[in-house]
């Protein structure tokens, strides 16, 4: 059986595929992600389930479960408190690390309800930021070269067939450390925009958002850089190279930057994203994310779990997606056939299957990771 090794990272529009030569060197499809930020999008992504988008938790059987019990060693990297343990990401893989301390028990504390009021509140936001800057937050997480390194080094021990899956940060925001990184006081004025600013001027400049885009070019290179490393590196005759991103993100076209939880927002930008198939036969151009879970079951010839609700692109093709952005108790819902789409916002969602309804609430975490969550840019879970 193929080696398999899946390759995401954080925030990667398709339309700036072009700054990232080794992706843009095989042939790219476009994704429609099932969520507007990392934790419903991937959760949906490992699930092939819409129900996890609406839950923003996997829900099994997961890909790594199916690999697993085909007599794959399955391994996770996954560098990002979004995707903890307490989330179930680990669910399915031998080795399974997201970097993250005190994880693990997502009930173990219900957040305050004054808390997350208050963080719906753009002031509330702004002070946050004003103290915490993006870029010394993103210091606590590993980087990414060293997260590769343990890639590859585990993977190569690993008695084969092989899964691998690797995310990759630093394509988030400030896309960088040091001098690589978006000046903090750009980017706390991008992440303020589409709201009430409090402190100073409330308009992005074009000088700015250049800053923006080319911190984010520049990172979406160093990210592709480390993916032809590891397709360069691992101990593999012929595996199967999948990459997706999460999402996207937002610079000024309706007003708004970044992807913002809070917001609930699915414009193109944020929900369309670059999928790599590589080593598959597949059919079409486009897809949900829900479908790279029974395509790359069917390019490595295992079988797909009975409750994934994804297409099998090597038998026929996508033709519409659905993108469910929730946060606490509501939810945006986006329903495109990738010519027409159609928006529900910030509306009451439940999700019906079988005799089962489940339905878009808060998220309970403990305060360890609810911490790490703040550190990303998250006021609470969500």
């Amino acid at each position: 059986m193929r080696d398999v090794v899946l390759l995401t990272a954080d925030s990667v529009r398709r339309d700036f595929v072009d700054a990232m030569p080794f992706v843009a060197d095989h042939e790219v499809l476009t994704g429609v992600t099932a969520g507007h930020y990392t934790r419903p999008s991937l959760a949906a992504l490992q699930s092939s389930r819409l129900r996890a988008s609406v839950q923003s938790r996997v829900v099994g059987p997961t890909i790594a479960e199916a690999f697993s019990e085909a007599g794959y060693t399955t391994i996770g990297l996954v560098p990002t408190a979004q995707a903890d343990p307490a989330f179930g990401f680990d669910n399915g893989f031998d080795h399974y690390d997201n970097y993250m301390s005190g994880s693990g028990n997502a009930a173990s504390n219900r957040r305050s309800s004054l808390r997350e009021y208050l963080g719906s509140f753009d002031i509330v936001r702004q002070v946050y930021r004003r103290v915490y800057p993006m870029e010394a937050n993103m210091d606590d997480l590993p980087e990414d070269e060293a997260v590769i390194d343990e890639a590859i080094e585990r993977f190569d021990d690993a008695d084969g067939p092989r899964f691998l899956w690797v995310h990759q940060m630093e394509s988030h925001r400030p896309y960088g450390t040091g001098d690589d990184a978006i000046p903090p006081k750009i980017d706390r004025k991008a992440e303020a925009s589409g709201g009430r600013h409090w402190f100073g001027s409330s308009e992005v400049t074009d000088a700015e958002r250049e800053v923006i885009t080319s911190a984010y070019r520049d990172a979406l290179g160093r990210v592709d850089d480390r993916i032809e490393r590891v397709l360069t590196e691992i101990d593999s005759a012929d595996p199967i190279f999948a990459f997706a991103a999460d999402h996207g993100d937002e610079f000024g076209e309706e007003g708004y930057y970044y992807h913002q939880g809070y917001r609930r927002r699915v414009p193109e930008t944020v929900i369309r994203v670059p999928v790599v198939l590589d080593g598959i036969e597949t059919r079409g151009d486009r897809l949900s994310l829900l479908d790279v879970g029974p395509t790359l079951a069917a390019g490595a010839g295992i079988d797909a779990p009975d409750a994934w609700q994804g297409t099998d692109l090597t038998e026929t093709t996508t033709e519409e997606a659905v993108t469910v952005a929730p946060w606490h108790e509501k939810a945006t819902v986006a329903w495109q056939d990738f010519q027409r789409k159609l928006v529900a916002r910030d509306a009451d969602v439940s999700m019906t299957e079988g005799d089962e309804e489940v339905a878009v609430d808060r998220t309970e975490v403990s305060d360890e990771v609810e911490r790490q969550l703040q550190d990303l840019g998250y006021a609470d879970a969500g």
